[in-house]
């Protein structure tokens, strides 16, 4: 029996039994689906987590007051006051690798108004050194200087989102801002820089003195954090294990005591990210495996049925000169032609779930070739497998057993 004729014997088949074809190509769909989608997003929140961790900065690296606790907030909700302004001045000068620091503290949700207007914003206190750490510089006019810091003056920053909710399309530098019960004067705007790490808004900000933040709008002596960027970043480690001991001692902290103060390098940001992220992608994808591994039994027990219904086809097919392994041939074509039909359809339902996933939820995906790759061999391997049994079974039948039935 020719190939040619097997493989076109193999689709006739199929389409003889439309709706057989269709139930056992749905859980195949169904998993590929899910498939894809989970390799779509993982891809674009791994590709995500690189581009803020470049964002970021390779070369620098964050101190957060309290040690193992939310952001300069533990979980009784009171401040963390461990971190000190001369802390972030004495890491400066002690260790040589260490090209800048940026001491700074913030408040969430501070009311700003101006005039009749009033809007919300992330209040942040910095000194000079904030715009080259943070490669964050003014859109137009000035940034918060030294001399601000040194009188405390009543000056500050805004950025872009601020600045159209209270002045639209108007220049407001000049014009004075209350921020709390304190009247500011506003002198530079920032450039925009879109979504934060954690998600919020990084454009609505407004930046002032950290000496005016802690003496008028606070009234605190510590600070939140302290971003430090490296002259080498080969010495990251060198300089995360000087930054320990010098704090851990300004601290006086006792040997069997744990830090009140942690360190974040873009390493440990990194592989959290990829551990979470690929955590969640396993969850998922045994989810889908299920699902393609109940496909591959729903297509057994279905091509087996076939094969007991198409005794007397395969009996006269064995009669007229075909061999056992023509018939193996055909059944397992046909599992494999059901199987790979539904990886292409799982794999394109998949792309539109990922597009629609994207849209509807703002979760990052990334098509590539992978998802196309994992889809079709997948489904092409429950195929082979589903249909050993039934096609054994087949080529086991004698024409003349067959032909009775």
């Amino acid at each position: 029996m020719k190939t040619a004729r097997i493989i076109k014997s193999s689709f006739m088949g199929l389409g003889k039994n439309k709706l057989r074809s269709f139930l056992m190509m749905i859980g195949i769909v169904i998993g590929i689906t899910a498939v894809t989608i989970v390799v779509s997003a993982g891809l674009g929140a791994q590709k995500k987590v690189m581009t803020r961790v470049k964002k970021f900065g390779l070369e620098s690296l964050m101190v957060f007051a309290g040690g193992g606790r939310e952001t300069g907030r533990p979980s009784s909700g009171q401040p963390v006051t461990t971190l000190k302004l001369s802390d972030a001045e004495t890491i400066k000068s002690t260790i040589p690798a260490i090209a800048e620091v940026a001491p700074f503290n913030r408040q969430g949700g501070g009311m700003i108004k101006y005039k009749e207007k009033s809007s919300t914003a992330m209040i942040f206190g910095v000194t000079p050194t904030w715009a080259p750490v943070w490669s964050w510089y003014t859109e137009d006019g000035d940034f918060i200087s030294d001399e601000d810091n040194s009188r405390m003056a009543r000056v500050c920053v805004i950025a872009p989102t601020l600045q159209k909710e209270l002045f639209g399309d108007a220049n407001p530098i000049g014009e004075q801002i209350r921020i709390g019960n304190v009247l500011f004067q506003i002198k530079g705007i920032m450039e925009a820089r879109g979504i934060s790490p954690g998600g919020g808004d990084m454009d609505n900000r407004v930046y002032v003195p950290l000496s005016t933040y802690m003496r008028r709008i606070a009234n605190v002596d510590y600070i939140a954090g302290i971003k430090i960027r490296l002259d080498d970043v080969e010495k990251m480690n060198e300089v995360v294990v000087d930054i320990q001991s010098i704090l851990r001692e300004r601290h006086v902290l006792a040997h069997d005591e744990p830090d009140d103060f942690r360190v974040i390098t873009p390493k440990a940001v990194t592989e959290f990210a990829k551990k979470v992220t690929g955590t969640f992608n396993i969850f998922l994808v045994l989810v889908a495996g299920i699902s393609l591994i109940s496909g591959g039994f729903v297509i057994t027990n279905i091509m087996l049925i076939a094969v007991t219904e198409r005794r007397h086809e395969i009996g006269l097919r064995l009669a007229v000169g075909a061999r056992s392994r023509d018939i193996r041939f055909q059944f397992l074509l046909e599992t494999i032609a059901i199987t790979f039909s539904g990886g292409v359809i799982g794999v394109l339902l998949g792309f539109f779930g990922a597009f629609i996933l994207r849209l509807a939820t703002a979760i990052p995906v990334l098509i590539s070739w992978e998802g196309i790759v994992l889809g079709i061999v997948f489904s092409s391997l429950v195929g082979l497998i589903s249909g050993i049994q039934p096609a054994k079974r087949a080529s086991d039948l004698q024409p003349v057993d067959a032909l009775r039935g």
